[in-house]
């Protein structure tokens, strides 16, 4: 029998199956969704839809849906600023329709009542600078060029804000998927081993991460036995004054900054359920579903305790001869079942 090493990858890969694999990060992310929505990150794509079809935006309270006109000079998303948009715009749903404690969230649809380009925007504080926007174009059904798109708030009619029926009519807007962001949006369960990083990046001062005791309080978004784990000061990477103060919130090297955008570390260190909420608004956005159900379980390919093990005989258990030859017809069959072994 030769012992056949093909390469030092082949080694490496036998060291990783045998060490185990913990310590993974996983960074919270948007998942695909129709929602309506800003954070550092988040973007929207381009829609092309054909003349009849309708948007469907669903939307918390904080945002609106606009109409953005042509500028005198430079493009369209030139006119989105911190304060808003500068130039003329034309609102199609106003912020105050929408609502951020109703299950699920409300949704408003648009029917475009031409063929043309749109560009849809919301005009709340800098959210159209930060990403929250998108240009639509609308074609003829027939292929045909358009030879008279509506201008400015001619786009907006009676009949082009009607709710339609769910058909393929009816076209999602969703955020670009995976988003990396923290922030006012539904995210689905984690699941998680023991020894794995879960990284939280937001918009400092605007969003924290918080933990509640039990599913009851994730459901209700309770907040009144909350911990704070991350909290920031507006507009800063730094820990807020309150955080600083407490000795469960940013602790170690747990917040950190990437770029605009604030990050919180949380390491998974015993198995169990970790009920993550944002606890701005006294639960505010948790109640829009800003919060997060993370599961974390053993690493499957950590060995058993030994004080835990099985009835079954240990090969150290037996006398030597017979544990060493287990141990080496053991190691055989595992290198072989590998490809590490050949027979000579």
């Amino acid at each position: 029998m030769t012992l056949v090493l093909s390469t030092q990858l082949q080694l490496l890969a036998l060291s990783g199956l045998i060490g185990g694999a913990s310590g993974i990060s996983h960074t919270v992310m948007i998942p695909d969704q129709t929602l309506w929505t800003v954070g550092v990150g988040v973007s929207y794509p381009d829609v092309t839809i054909t003349k009849g079809e309708s948007l469907k935006f669903v939307s918390s309270a904080h945002h609106d849906v606009a109409l953005v006109h042509e500028p005198s000079s430079g493009t369209h998303w030139d006119q989105c600023g911190q304060n808003g948009i500068v130039g003329g715009t034309t609102t199609v749903w106003a912020a105050s329709v929408f609502s951020s404690t109703t299950s699920p969230l409300i949704e408003k649809h648009y029917t475009p009542p031409t063929c043309g380009d749109f560009y849809i925007a919301c005009s709340v504080s800098a959210h159209c600078a930060y990403g929250q926007r998108f240009k639509l174009t609308v074609v003829n059904a027939d292929g045909s060029t358009c030879a008279e798109p509506c201008e400015g708030s001619d786009c907006v009619t009676s009949d082009s804000k009607l709710q339609v029926g769910a058909s393929g009519a009816l076209r999602d807007v969703n955020p670009v998927p995976n988003s990396e962001y923290w922030g006012q949006a539904r995210y689905n369960d984690l699941t998680v081993n023991i020894g794995d990083k879960v990284v939280f990046k937001t918009a400092p001062g605007y969003h924290d991460v918080a933990t509640v005791p039990t599913a009851a309080a994730l459901d209700s978004c309770d907040m009144s036995e909350m911990t704070v784990l991350a909290d920031w000061t507006p507009g800063e990477m730094t820990p807020s004054s309150s955080c600083t103060s407490s000795s469960t919130c940013c602790v170690g090297s747990s917040c950190g900054s990437s770029g605009w955008t604030a990050t919180y570390t949380f390491t998974a260190e015993t198995a169990g359920d970790v009920y993550f909420v944002c606890s701005i608004m006294n639960g505010g956005h948790c109640k829009e579903g800003q919060k997060l159900r993370l599961t974390v379980v053993p690493d499957p390919t950590t060995a058993p305790d030994p004080t835990t093990a099985s009835t079954t005989v240990a090969p150290d258990s037996l006398p030597e001869s017979t544990a060493s030859s287990a141990r080496r017809v053991g190691v055989h069959f595992f290198l072989v079942a590998l490809g590490l072994l050949s027979l000579a």
